[in-house]
Protein backbone atom coordinates (compact mmCIF):
# COMPACT_ATOMS: atom_id res chain seq x y z
CA UNK A 1 0.00 0.00 0.00
CA UNK A 2 3.12 2.17 0.25
CA UNK A 3 3.54 2.02 -2.72
CA UNK A 4 0.05 3.31 -4.11
CA UNK A 5 0.47 5.99 -1.70
CA UNK A 6 3.45 7.75 -2.88
CA UNK A 7 2.49 7.45 -6.41
CA UNK A 8 -0.94 9.18 -5.25
CA UNK A 9 1.03 11.87 -3.74
CA UNK A 10 2.33 12.59 -6.81
CA UNK A 11 -0.43 12.92 -8.72
CA UNK A 12 -2.40 14.77 -6.14
CA UNK A 13 0.23 17.27 -5.97
CA UNK A 14 1.05 17.65 -9.05
CA UNK A 15 -3.01 17.58 -10.66
CA UNK A 16 -5.36 18.73 -7.82
CA UNK A 17 -4.29 22.72 -7.35
CA UNK A 18 -4.26 22.96 -11.36
CA UNK A 19 -7.06 20.68 -12.94
CA UNK A 20 -10.64 22.11 -13.26
CA UNK A 21 -11.79 18.67 -12.29
CA UNK A 22 -10.59 19.20 -9.08
CA UNK A 23 -12.45 22.72 -8.25
CA UNK A 24 -14.23 21.59 -5.27
CA UNK A 25 -13.20 21.36 -1.75
CA UNK A 26 -14.16 17.50 -1.33
CA UNK A 27 -14.20 15.14 -4.06
CA UNK A 28 -13.73 11.88 -4.60
CA UNK A 29 -11.51 10.16 -7.08
CA UNK A 30 -9.98 6.80 -8.63
CA UNK A 31 -6.62 6.10 -9.16
CA UNK A 32 -4.87 2.93 -9.51
CA UNK A 33 -7.96 0.99 -8.77
CA UNK A 34 -8.38 2.54 -5.59
CA UNK A 35 -11.45 4.76 -4.42
CA UNK A 36 -9.60 7.82 -2.39
CA UNK A 37 -11.91 10.88 -0.95
CA UNK A 38 -10.01 14.15 -0.44
CA UNK A 39 -10.65 17.28 1.46
CA UNK A 40 -8.89 20.25 0.26
CA UNK A 41 -7.77 22.55 3.52
CA UNK A 42 -5.93 25.58 3.31
CA UNK A 43 -2.13 23.68 4.20
CA UNK A 44 -2.78 20.29 3.65
CA UNK A 45 -4.89 17.68 1.28
CA UNK A 46 -6.97 15.18 4.04
CA UNK A 47 -7.51 11.74 1.73
CA UNK A 48 -9.77 9.59 3.29
CA UNK A 49 -8.85 5.51 2.75
CA UNK A 50 -11.50 3.98 4.35
CA UNK A 51 -11.20 4.72 7.91
CA UNK A 52 -7.86 5.90 7.65
CA UNK A 53 -7.09 9.43 6.98
CA UNK A 54 -3.43 10.99 5.78
CA UNK A 55 -2.66 14.52 5.97
CA UNK A 56 -0.29 15.27 2.65
CA UNK A 57 1.11 18.74 2.75
CA UNK A 58 0.34 21.11 -0.28
CA UNK A 59 2.72 22.86 -1.88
Amino acid sequence: MQIELNAFADYALNTFDYSADFEEDEFAVTFQGVRYYVERKRNHFAIHIGSEVHNLPRC
